[in-house]
């Protein structure tokens, strides 16, 4: 069984401005939300240790980058060249034992933000209805673009992420978010428009549904977050943070839906 996985209209520049700041520094959000009614049903936790999963949090996210996505350890881990003197069998098992290492080391905690981030992003920044189906493959096998274009390069980002990444990976169980476009990179995908396309003729809706999603999020300074396996029986109850008003039905929309 693949992921499922669905995309979501986010607001860039209240998550950059407001909420990373937090989670590096005091971690007001981290206290809010690891003791609110919504946590209880996907965090289990004692009271006793809350205090000090949110100061290794804190730590934690220190380190990673100013896009809050990689971190600095696990990105030189995955990113590191074999030595001129170094065998390849070498080379490979020592990083091998150096990312068991990292997520020996760094597990619990970065499965703790995947959980309580999935949640303070829906409580604060995001909508999680309605949102565009991505599926397993349904994104991928409907919506094509241009080898080597700047729009293939923005879409790869709604479904994957880079190496180094928190997010989406082994280290989290594959539950939460995946990744997130900016506005200013949205804008930069709608600008190479021409070299996206649906993949045949029986893609067309759905790749109809999914240029009308993005210049909803651009019509109103947004970009798109994207999640896998996420827990939607409870962000469903999660009032939108966000000022939209979107009427599935009206539009017509078959893969833009809200879960009830």
């Amino acid at each position: 069984m693949g992921s499922w996985n669905t995309l979501h209209h986010f607001d860039d520049r209240k998550f950059y401005s407001e909420i990373v700041p937090d989670l590096k520094n005091d971690g007001q959000l981290l206290h809010k939300y690891f003791n609110s009614k919504f946590a209880k049903r996907i965090l289990y936790r004692r009271e006793d240790t809350i205090d000090k999963e949110i100061a290794e949090i804190i730590k934690f996210s220190r380190f990673l980058d100013k896009d809050f996505k990689l971190h600095e350890t696990l990105y030189e881990i995955k990113t590191r060249e074999k030595n001129i003197n170094e065998s390849y069998t070498d080379f490979t098992e020592k990083r091998f034992q150096d990312e068991r290492d990292f997520e020996n080391a760094n597990g619990e905690i970065i499965e703790s933000i995947n959980s309580l981030l999935t949640l303070i992003v829906f409580s604060e920044c995001a909508a999680f209805n309605p949102h565009l189906i991505l599926g397993r493959t349904i994104f991928t096998d409907c919506v094509m673009a241009t080898p080597n274009s700047t729009a293939e390069e923005i879409m790869d980002n709604f479904t994957n992420n880079e190496l180094g990444s928190i997010f989406y990976s082994s280290y989290s169980n594959c539950n939460g978010l995946i990744n997130w476009v900016t506005n200013e990179d949205l804008q930069l995908l709608w600008l190479d428009k021409e070299n996206i396309y649906s993949a045949d003729a029986e893609t067309d809706n759905y790749f109809s549904d999914f240029c009308t999603f993005i210049e909803i999020a651009l019509e109103n300074n947004l970009g798109v977050i994207s999640g896998t396996n996420m827990n939607e029986s409870t962000l469903k109850l999660i009032p939108s943070p966000l000022n939209l008003k979107i009427d599935v039905k009206e539009l017509g929309m078959k893969y833009v839906i809200n879960y009830d």
